[in-house]
C-alpha cells in the first residue's frame, strides 16, 4: 500500500493537487484547505497518502501529517461516511480537534461540515467514541433516566444506543412515559 508520495508540485486546486512523481503525475484529492499550506507550484513535496479503491476505481488522498492520514482511514471505516466526507472533515479538524469534538459530542462543531447533519454527527459521536477509546462523558443520571433505560432494554433495545438517546432528550422536563414516547420515535423508522 502507498504510504507517502514524494515529487513536484504540478497543479492545485481546492481539494486537489497534481503531483510529479517520477514518469508519472498523480492526481490526489486533499483536504480542500490543505492546499493553502502547501508549497508553491513547481517546488518539491513529500505528502502522505492514501490508495482507496471503491468500485474499481483507485483514487489517491493526501494528508498534512501521518496522524491525518490515520484519522482518514478510521473515519472512513464508519458506516456510512467514507472517504469523501472523511475528507471533508479532515478540512474543518485537525485530528486533535476532532478527538476534543467527539469527546465533548460537539454535535454544532460536527454539523458544521458539509455532509454532515445534527444525526449523522450523533452517529459519528458514538462511533468514533468507540474506536478512539473515549469514554462517554459523564453525565448526572437522574432515576428517571435509570427506569426508562431499563424500560427500552427491557423491549429489546441495545443498551448503549438506549443510552444514547434517552441523554440527549431528556431535558428533565418529562415524566417517564412523555420520555419513552419520545424515544420510541427515534427508535422509530422514518
Amino acid at each position: 500500500m502507498l504510504a507517502e508520495v514524494c515529487g513536484r508540485l504540478r497543479r492545485k486546486l481546492p481539494g486537489k493537487i497534481w503531483l510529479e512523481a517520477g514518469p508519472f503525475t498523480l492526481e490526489i484529492s486533499v483536504p480542500f484547505t490543505l492546499v493553502e499550506e502547501l508549497p508553491p507550484v513547481e517546488e518539491r513535496l513529500c505528502l502522505p497518502v492514501c490508495l482507496w479503491v471503491q468500485e474499481g476505481v483507485p483514487e489517491l488522498y493526501g494528508f498534512r501529517d501521518q496522524a491525518s492520514r490515520e484519522t482518514f482511514l478510521l473515519l472512513a471505516s464508519v458506516t456510512g461516511v467514507g472517504p469523501r466526507l472523511a475528507l471533508n472533515l479532515l478540512a474543518f479538524f485537525r485530528p486533535e480537534e476532532l478527538e476534543k469534538a467527539v469527546a465533548s459530542e460537539d454535535l454544532e462543531a460536527l454539523s458544521r461540515v458539509p455532509g454532515i447533519g445534527p444525526r449523522r454527527a450523533e452517529r459519528l459521536c458514538v462511533e468514533l467514541r468507540g474506536k478512539l477509546g473515549l469514554k462517554r462523558k459523564p453525565r448526572a443520571e437522574a432515576p428517571l433516566l435509570r427506569q426508562a433505560l431499563e424500560v427500552l432494554k427491557n423491549l429489546g433495545f441495545p443498551a448503549t444506543e438506549a443510552e444514547e438517546v434517552l441523554h440527549r432528550l431528556y431535558t428533565g422536563q418529562e415524566d417517564l412515559q412523555e420520555l419513552l414516547r419520545k424515544a420510541l420515535r427515534e427508535f422509530s423508522p422514518a
